[in-house]
């Protein structure tokens, strides 16, 4: 996988990434909820490189965490 310069002004990060993608940075992901859960879910850390997880079997979309 080819990976931008970290001082590259041209790289632009998804507003959100899919589960199965692979994690753009670093940091703790917040997933979104197509409907409202019982339970809330907690932000995961991911690595980058690392492959989006699913959240209860079932695939989201993730958000990064402000400031991570």
């Amino acid at each position: 996988m080819k990976r931008p310069s970290a001082f590259s002004t041209t790289a632009r990060e998804p507003a959100a990434v899919r589960t199965g993608e692979h994690c753009p940075r670093t940091g703790w992901w917040y997933p979104l909820q197509a409907e409202p859960a019982a339970t809330v879910q907690a932000p995961r850390f991911v690595g980058q490189g690392s492959v989006m997880p699913a959240v209860d079997g079932s695939p989201s979309e993730w958000l990064p965490a402000l400031g991570s």
